[in-house]
């Protein structure tokens, strides 16, 4: 039957991963009689379809009743199974365009290098890319005010970004600089420049080291939006505080990150216990 209103069906829309689907669906084995629920069956062989490649990264999944006429299962079944993968990052849903294989993660070592995100990933090989939001010079909050030590009578300069790697958002930005270090930078700071790297380039400032506090946290229904998320997606939020090379605070700013683009990767090191030639690990 041909539909000619609404959404196009599945096949119609990536026959190739429907028909991935299809031969998934006709060597599936589901066992009532295992310990394993049929949801964790259903799980795993999906999983192991993904790993293997039958199913590519970036391929489009069919509707949950797809699914269940696919595997011959019930609604339920499928959300269990839909739903582990989604949350171990395996498959993402994106708000009205469907669920995809999600690409496999690669990691960001931001966390303890002095490299922003967008250096970071560019440095990796990957294609990154922004949406500026805002950008403009304004009196400091408080906030600002203190992180920079700068009077009310100063200015700082704020820039709300959205940045993506290969097309799919990583983080939401907001960031601050101190104005009078950074005169004129509005106004030059184009799309898909790193802003580390501009101030680098036009005023000679360089991080030193940063500091960084994580948490959880679900995004407002406009964050969510802007970084592709459903609405009770948990994202990692990050206050950040970077320093120059006299110490002084170059920038602050706060973040939603999205883990399930990339891991942040910590390389920890212990640091040498010998004393006076002994080793006393």
């Amino acid at each position: 039957m041909t539909r000619t209103r609404g959404r196009p069906r599945y096949d119609q829309e990536d026959a190739a991963a429907a028909e991935a689907f299809r031969s998934i669906g006709s060597k599936v084995h589901l066992d009532r009689d295992e310990a394993a629920p049929l949801w964790v069956q259903l799980r795993n062989q999906v999983e192991e379809a993904i790993n293997t490649g039958v199913l590519a990264a970036n391929s489009r999944i069919p509707s949950e009743q797809a699914l269940c006429d696919f595997f011959g299962v019930s609604r339920p079944v499928v959300r269990a199974a839909i739903g582990s993968l989604s949350s171990e990052g395996r498959i993402i849903k994106m708000p009205r365009k469907g669920m995809f294989v999600a690409a496999a993660r690669d990691h960001v070592d931001f966390m303890t290098a002095n490299l922003g995100v967008f250096d970071d990933l560019t440095a990796k090989g990957h294609k990154v890319s922004t949406r500026t939001m805002e950008i403009y010079r304004c009196p400091p909050n408080e906030k600002e005010s203190s992180v920079f030590g700068i009077p009310a009578s100063g200015s700082v300069v704020r820039i709300s970004r959205i940045y993506m790697t290969d097309g799919a958002p990583i983080t939401m930005t907001r960031i601050s600089l101190p104005g009078h270090k950074v005169p004129g930078l509005e106004d030059v700071l184009g799309e898909n420049q790193s802003v580390f790297g501009t101030i680098r380039e036009l005023f000679g400032l360089t991080v030193k080291r940063a500091d960084r506090w994580l948490r959880a946290a679900l995004p407002t229904k406009e964050e969510a939006e802007q970084m592709g998320v459903a609405v009770n997606t948990p994202l990692i939020a990050i206050e950040s505080v970077a320093y120059d090379a006299e110490g002084a605070a170059l920038e602050y700013y706060e973040a939603f990150y999205n883990s399930s683009v990339a891991r942040i990767h910590m390389a920890v090191e212990q640091p040498s216990s010998t004393v006076n030639g002994l080793d006393r690990t």
